[in-house]
């Protein structure tokens, strides 16, 4: 499967970190920061093959599905 070698690295409950690129109406590239905590784990069919994403839940209650090799964990206390 793609991204199994992240699959050992993260844990349901884990919080972390990840970024997206988006561009606006002038094609200037912005950058959002996203945190949340990760509520599943799981493999996705993409392409005829198996890649592992994570389903994370947002600070302030927004789902997303990102794929494993795109987060980074955020340490905490």
């Amino acid at each position: 499967m793609l991204a199994e070698l992240y699959r050992g690295k993260f844990s349901v409950g884990e919080y972390v970190r990840w970024r997206s690129i988006c561009r606006n109406e002038n094609y200037e590239e912005l950058v959002n920061l996203h945190e949340g905590i990760i509520t599943k784990l799981r493999p996705i069919t993409v392409g005829g093959r198996d890649v592992w994403y994570a389903d994370v839940m947002e600070n302030g209650g927004r789902e997303h599905l990102v794929l494993l090799s795109k987060i980074r964990k955020v340490e905490t206390n």
